[in-house]
């Protein structure tokens, strides 16, 4: 049994058997349940607010990208915050299209940026393209980033 659920039975049994105790110690534990929820939630909300300030372009460039790896990524940081960890996973459809053509039983591949994007630089690099289902080409699929994720941090 999780701990969590050990933990709640004990405290609604100390509850019901010492209410007079037990009710002021309860408010204390919810107040500083609601502080720690509200605090995680601001935090979710603010780095959800940088990873849209993270612009990343995938597109189909052989000419210009070394032999077998024709998906030119650039992510573009307008963070105020250096990003590090940036992981992302590749969705490709037609144009006009929102169905993710990549063959699921192959792809699903978590891609990432090793190197600290500071504010305002730019990180560019080429990945091999990733299989599609039968029947399609990877020079005519629109490729975007999905499943954005980064770790931020100020200078």
């Amino acid at each position: 049994m999780p701990l969590g659920i050990v933990l709640l039975l004990v405290w609604l049994f100390l509850l019901l058997r010492y209410p007079r105790v037990m009710l002021p110690t309860s408010g204390v534990l919810v107040g500083l349940a609601l502080l720690l929820a509200a605090f995680v939630g601001i935090r979710q909300w603010q780095n959800n607010q940088h990873l849209e300030e993270l612009h990343v372009t995938i597109m189909y460039q052989p000419e210009s990208c070394e032999f077998g790896k024709p998906l030119s990524v650039t992510i573009d940081n307008r963070s105020e915050l250096s990003a590090s960890n940036i992981q992302w996973q590749v969705h490709a459809s037609q144009p006009g299209q929102q169905r993710n053509l990549l063959d699921t039983t192959v792809a699903g591949d978590v891609y990432g940026a090793s190197e600290i994007l500071a504010p305002g630089a730019s990180w560019q690099h080429c990945f091999a393209v990733v299989p599609l289902r039968t029947g399609y080409r990877a020079s005519d699929m629109q490729y975007r980033a999905t499943d954005l994720d980064a770790r931020f941090t100020s200078n």
